[in-house]
């Protein structure tokens, strides 16, 4: 299962190399190969929940690549990976903002529109709960995002803001856009807003570039690695001057 496969020139393909590595993480390397090559079975593009977006089946069997198209060192693969993963997932992050703040949009706009049951929507407690939630996560996302993208740019150890950001941020996508769905009724659930394309979207997020799941287990080691290491979670937690 590979993105945009049908429609490349060429690949970065990631091989185990390395039969015992010391170090787990050093058993691959990383490759460039052009397409189409022998060896490169294209099998079969993937429909997906959001439709046909160009995901392919690969099939490699008997793949010969020459040593000049090694791209880094022996054994330099995962890292290769994790170098690009980490703005990547940042760059993730700053689309789906936009997309979360378009549907608190259009929920705070259908809520001064709507009228049912003796007053807007916008008046009731309930619909004034799921905007006030939907505008923390949106503002908490921000901040997130802005404070990984600052260690970036300084050439600091960003990569536990990075994995908690993407986390968070896909999470709070989703709910917004629930929100936005649910205060539109059955019109949110139609194709006559965005929304609903805007959803089936947005469920892709919880495990493109790291699944919630491993996100969430290496955030935890990594807090107690740092309790650990200096009786304090601080370091783990935005090591923040607050």
């Amino acid at each position: 299962f590979i993105s945009s496969a049908r429609r490349a020139n060429f690949a970065i393909l990631l091989a185990k190399t390395e039969l015992d590595p010391d170090n787990p993480r050093a058993a691959t390397t990383g490759f460039l190969v052009d397409l189409p090559a022998e060896g490169w079975d294209d099998v079969r593009e993937i429909e997906t929940m959001h439709g046909s977006t160009g995901h392919s089946e690969i099939v490699i069997e008997d793949l010969r690549v020459p040593a000049s198209n090694m791209l880094g060192e022996r054994g330099q693969g995962h890292r290769l990976g994790q170098y690009r993963l980490g703005p990547a997932r940042l760059a993730h992050c700053m689309r789906w903002i936009a997309q979360a703040e378009v549907a608190l949009d259009m929920m705070v706009d259908r809520s001064l529109e709507r009228y049912s049951h003796g007053s807007i929507l916008a008046e009731k407690q309930g619909i004034q709960w799921m905007i006030a939630d939907s505008t923390m996560e949106l503002y908490q996302a921000k901040l997130m995002i802005l404070h990984a993208a600052y260690k970036i740019d300084n050439g600091l150890d960003f990569i536990s803001e990075v994995s908690m950001a993407k986390h968070f941020v896909a999470n709070a996508l989703g709910r917004i856009i629930d929100r936005s769905i649910q205060v539109h009724g059955a019109l949110g659930y139609s194709t006559d807003t965005p929304l609903a394309n805007m959803y089936q979207h947005a469920r892709w997020a919880r495990f493109a570039d790291g699944a919630d799941e491993i996100h969430q287990m290496r955030i935890a080691q990594r807090t107690i690695s740092a309790y650990r290491d200096h009786g304090s979670v601080r370091t783990a937690a935005g090591d923040l001057p607050i």
